[in-house]
């Protein structure tokens, strides 16, 4: 485990990272999430070495923190002209005592013998992304940083590359990683940590976060006016532009009055709130609530 704590960080007597406290577990995915200018990127220089920090402590009591067993993908990737893909992965794999497999190293990217031989420069966006991911892991790390590692990648390589992202939790790696896509979060993440304003205002494990909001929102079409009248007895609602909305948090009951009014249930919509509306919608809770 990776323990951070009270780490603040200053730019110009500006605070951009204040009472940071966040524990990294050991063999999960921690997405660490926010806004742009949120920090991220900050915290994660701070944390692999290429920034100090002005207060706190980081201890790493399984060594995890060390260039023998960490890789870190940056957000942006530049390769140098006139060089190959296969030269690269030969270049890395001589970096290290052990690397992982050209077969492996194919797996990874996703790239045939044809590709191997292309200049790397010459790829696509998100062909050189994987690449640059592909080389990034080519030493087997134990932890694994990545800083918008989608970036750049159309949907059939984000794909590819987060079933290898699972491939890699399911062997144990620990991973921290940050993202602008929510659905990444959802699907990937273990454990999530909310940054704002250089601030940590929800953090912790991401089926528990989801559960916070229990409200759910039931949109009825205007034809059923009179049904949802009698409906209002018992339940908030309001009346948009094209439907009746009902917020409530015991979707059960209310079904059991729509029925009881004759109300097609094939016509409604049940919509409960996203992950993204709700770390959002929760940022005044207190991290120890969560």
């Amino acid at each position: 485990m990776i323990k951070i704590n009270h780490l603040s960080k200053q730019f110009n007597n500006v605070n951009v990272l204040e009472n940071i406290n966040l524990n990294i577990e050991d063999g999960i995915c921690t997405a660490l999430i926010g806004k742009n200018g949120a920090g991220k990127s900050t915290l994660i220089d701070i944390i692999i070495g290429n920034k100090a920090m002005e207060f706190g402590e980081i201890i790493d009591k399984h060594s995890l923190i060390n260039r023998k067993y960490m890789a870190v993908l940056y957000q942006k990737t530049h390769f140098p002209k006139l060089v190959k893909v296969k030269e690269l992965f030969n270049l890395y794999c001589s970096l290290y005592q052990e690397h992982i497999s050209k077969e492996d190293f194919m797996n990874i990217t996703n790239f045939d013998e044809q590709l191997l031989n292309q200049w790397a420069s010459k790829l696509s966006g998100g062909q050189q992304r994987i690449l640059d991911f592909a080389l990034t892991v080519t030493g087997r790390p134990k932890l694994l940083i990545l800083d918008e590692p989608t970036t750049a990648m159309d949907i059939e390589t984000r794909e590819h590359f987060w079933k290898i992202i699972n491939r890699f939790k399911s062997e144990g790696m620990t991973i921290l990683y940050t993202t602008h896509y929510i659905e990444e979060v959802e699907r990937m993440a273990d454990q999530i940590a909310l940054l704002e304003n250089g601030h940590i205002k929800i953090k912790g494990d991401i089926n528990k976060i989801k559960s916070l909001e229990k409200t759910s929102y039931i949109y009825i079409p205007l034809k059923y006016k009179d049904e949802v009248q009698k409906l209002a007895i018992n339940f908030i609602f309001k009346k948009l532009e094209q439907k009746f909305e009902i917020k409530t948090k015991q979707v059960k009951d209310i079904l059991i009055e729509m029925m009881n009014q004759n109300i097609d249930l094939n016509e409604i919509e049940i919509y409960k709130s996203s992950l993204l509306e709700v770390l959002f919608n929760k940022s005044h809770i207190s991290e120890e609530e969560i």
